[in-house]
């Protein structure tokens, strides 16, 4: 298995093995459509060597909006302008795939004007707002409109889908026992809890037959009580049976703090620029802060490649491919990933952030390495503003 050799995955072929995580670019309008520089921006990846791409995250719904500047895919009226993205993307042959998702605890009244859901009632320690349960009339809603939000993606030209399943949004907060408190048939065994993406696979199969689909998945959280890996190999089998085409290996959840996104150091700079809340405190507040803030979020380790044992243990319980993410900053790391037979790929975000173009540097000897500093300003700044690299400092 190497690095720069082509591949596919459910038909659509991939110059290498190398994929551009789902990563939020903030370049949505407010009504949700897509941004025109959506479209310069994958055609940047495009050209700088990525083997696919996963866009940022789309809402499948109304109340699952995470944030002003997140696309929606709720209505087919979106169709035509990620159709006209999707002819345009055509020229660089590198798959396009559309990332479906719903807030769940992850979002606001202030942002959706509608009540914050979730499987159980829930109040998170980060999210302040207190989420209500899901009636069953909603989730047979919620199901519907995934199953719909995938035909759209065929649609409008979409190369896959790819089902985030990840980092405490809605579908991942049904599969984790630590926000899945239901006692109905929702809830309890891990099947259960399955049984959400168990009911939308299917219904999307009826919609688009023979389509990629993908999913992203927390198999392991930061906090008791939640996913661990050996419930993330479960989840894996039961994504494999239901017909997933391949799978991504992440980690975190609601309220596990920056565990999805390690960083050495908490980007306090950019939380006191762009958090709601944070961005008015006096200069003594924000010294109180910089000072309990590391004591109160926990620092999980390691920083780097966090994600590839899990990957490596799920890849010996099922037959689809797996694609691992996570720290992964060099290329003889994955290298090193690949010819361990730990995954069989690697995706990327934050060093394709800085160098969208890192790929080709990687494949040419340019570069053995991102020059990404795990600042995690980037992921701050995105809260508000478009997607961009702030290499530490706010300017």
């Amino acid at each position: 298995m190497h690095l720069f050799e082509e591949s596919t995955i459910a038909g659509m072929t991939l110059k290498n093995r190398i994929i551009r995580s789902a990563t939020h670019e903030g370049m949505g309008d407010p009504y949700g459509y897509p941004l025109e520089d959506l479209k310069k921006l994958y055609i940047r990846l495009a050209k700088g060597g990525v083997g696919a791409i996963i866009t940022g995250y789309v809402s499948v719904q109304k109340s699952g909006k995470t944030l002003k500047n997140m696309r929606m895919f709720d209505d087919d009226c979106y169709i035509e302008a990620y159709h006209a993205l999707n002819q345009e993307m055509r020229q660089y042959k590198v798959p396009l795939i559309c990332q479906i998702a719903h807030g769940g605890i992850q979002t606001t009244t202030g942002v959706t004007g509608m009540d914050v859901v979730a499987p159980s009632a829930f109040q998170s320690k980060v999210y302040k707002n207190h989420a209500r349960e899901l009636t069953e009339a909603e989730i047979k809603e919620i199901i519907d409109n995934f199953a719909k939000a995938v035909k759209r993606s065929k649609e409008a030209g979409f190369d896959g889908v790819q089902f985030h399943c990840a980092h405490g949004y809605l579908l991942s907060e049904f599969l984790s026992p630590y926000t899945n408190k239901r006692k109905d048939k929702w809830g309890g065994k891990t099947e259960n809890r399955f049984r959400i993406m168990s009911e939308i696979i299917d219904e999307a199969r009826n919609l688009v037959g023979e389509y990629p689909l993908i999913a992203k998945l927390t198999t392991h959280e930061g906090h008791k009580n939640g996913i661990d890996l050996n419930e993330g190999i479960k989840l894996a089998e039961l994504f494999q049976k239901k017909g997933i085409d391949a799978l991504e290996v992440s980690c975190g959840g609601v309220d596990d703090g920056f565990n999805t996104v390690r960083v050495p150091e908490l980007p306090m700079e950019a939380m006191f620029h762009f958090l709601p809340g944070m961005d008015n405190l006096s200069s003594f507040q924000q010294m109180v802060t910089k000072f309990v803030a590391p004591m109160m979020v926990k620092k999980h380790k390691p920083y780097r490649m966090f994600n590839v044992s899990a990957a490596k243990a799920i890849k010996k319980h099922v037959d689809i491919p797996v694609i691992v993410v996570g720290g992964i900053r060099s290329l003889e790391e994955m290298v090193s990933i690949l010819e361990n037979e730990q995954s069989d790929y690697i995706s990327l975000c934050r060093p394709l952030i800085i160098e969208p173009n890192l790929v080709n540097k990687l494949k040419e000897g340019k570069q053995k390495e991102s020059k990404c500093i795990d600042c995690a300003f980037c992921l701050m700044g995105v809260i508000s503003n478009q997607l961009r690299c702030y290499y530490g400092k706010i300017n």
